[in-house]
């Protein structure tokens, strides 16, 4: 049989943190803590919408950068 990966994408404080602990303990089960990468996207979008460097810059083409990026 495939591998087969399942994503799980929740709010804070709904109980994810519980379930990926629970899921963990079989060892069948591959489970990864919580991703950093929101916080770096937003970080990342921050900089290109408040970057000194950007400002000067279209608004229209600063998203179209930010969208390719």
């Amino acid at each position: 049989m495939a591998p087969r990966i399942a994503f799980q994408s929740s709010l804070p404080r709904s109980g994810s943190t519980l379930l990926s602990n629970i899921v963990g303990q079989n060892p069948v089960f591959d489970v990864t803590p919580t991703s950093g990468l929101l916080d770096l996207l937003k970080g990342a979008r921050h900089y290109f919408s408040q970057g000194i460097e950007f400002q000067a810059q279209e608004p229209q083409l600063m998203d179209k950068a930010f969208a390719g990026f």
